[in-house]
């Protein structure tokens, strides 16, 4: 089975260690989500949409800026 879009964009947003560039990638990954999520037209309550939420949660993690 193939990966989802929004999956490769999670992952590449995970494994980003630029600063500088983990905004664009963390974006690009919640926009993945988000679209994949509106495709899907509310199907009910599947393992991906736990996966999806989960991921967005990480991802807003991810946009926390450091301490120090």
């Amino acid at each position: 089975m193939a990966q989802s879009p929004w999956r490769k964009h999670y992952e590449a947003a995970l494994l980003q260690v630029d600063l500088e560039k983990l905004g664009s990638f963390v974006k690009a990954a919640e926009d993945a989500i988000h679209a994949h999520a509106a495709s899907l037209n509310g199907g009910g309550m599947s393992d991906e949409h736990n996966e999806m939420e989960d991921a967005l949660r990480n991802l807003r993690l991810l946009k926390q800026k450091p301490n120090g």
